[in-house]
């Protein structure tokens, strides 16, 4: 039970984190120094709490999302340039698919406890509709960055912009959210 409840700790700071990691996992390759972490954003709590203007929460979002993009993006050059061979790019990609499983694994168990009865019990019928409706758009953002950062890996480098505004997409969809949940469901996030 405590190894759920911290799975699920973790996961719940990923609703407002997105992915600390634009670019991060776990290879078998020599290929670490590619790999970024991203930034960490103390500015990400004030984007979400704070009565900024729309002017003010649009900029710093495109700030957000341009230095995400540029961090992913750096990291996909980094391992593009490092001269892979096939049976390395092969090895790369099963590493990265692993990845997404896990990643979505966890979101899945997410899921199941945002949607448990003893959660969704609190909620009215219009917040619960908010909820998987966000929960459903995050899971399709975050494929749609999946599949950019594997066609950048195994074809052709996609371009910065698609990066950046799949973030951008990412970060206003969790701000959308943010103003209609339930104190509830924010508990615990910047914790």
């Amino acid at each position: 039970m405590k190894h759920i409840l911290l799975i699920l700790t973790l996961i719940c700071a990923g609703i407002i984190k997105i992915s600390a990691s634009p670019l991060f996992f776990p290879t078998k390759l020599k290929i670490g120094h590619c790999l970024s972490q991203g930034n960490s954003h103390k500015e990400l709590k004030e984007f979400y709490t704070s009565k900024l203007s729309p002017e003010e929460r649009t900029k710093i979002a495109e700030n957000f999302a341009l230095q995400e993009a540029k961090s992913a993006y750096q990291s996909l050059e980094c391992i593009r340039m490092s001269g892979l061979t096939k049976e390395e790019q092969v090895i790369l990609l099963a590493d990265h698919s692993h990845h997404r499983e896990t990643k979505e694994l966890m979101f899945s168990y997410y899921e199941n406890f945002l949607l448990s009865d003893e959660k969704t019990i609190r909620l009215s019928a219009f917040e619960e509709k908010n909820l998987r409706n966000f929960l459903e758009a995050k899971k399709e953002l975050l494929a749609r960055l999946h599949q950019a950062e594997f066609q950048s890996l195994s074809e052709k480098l996609l371009p910065l912009s698609t990066f950046q505004n799949t973030y951008m997409a990412l970060f206003f969809q969790h701000w959308e959210f943010y103003q209609t949940a339930p104190d509830f469901l924010k508990e615990g996030l910047f914790d």
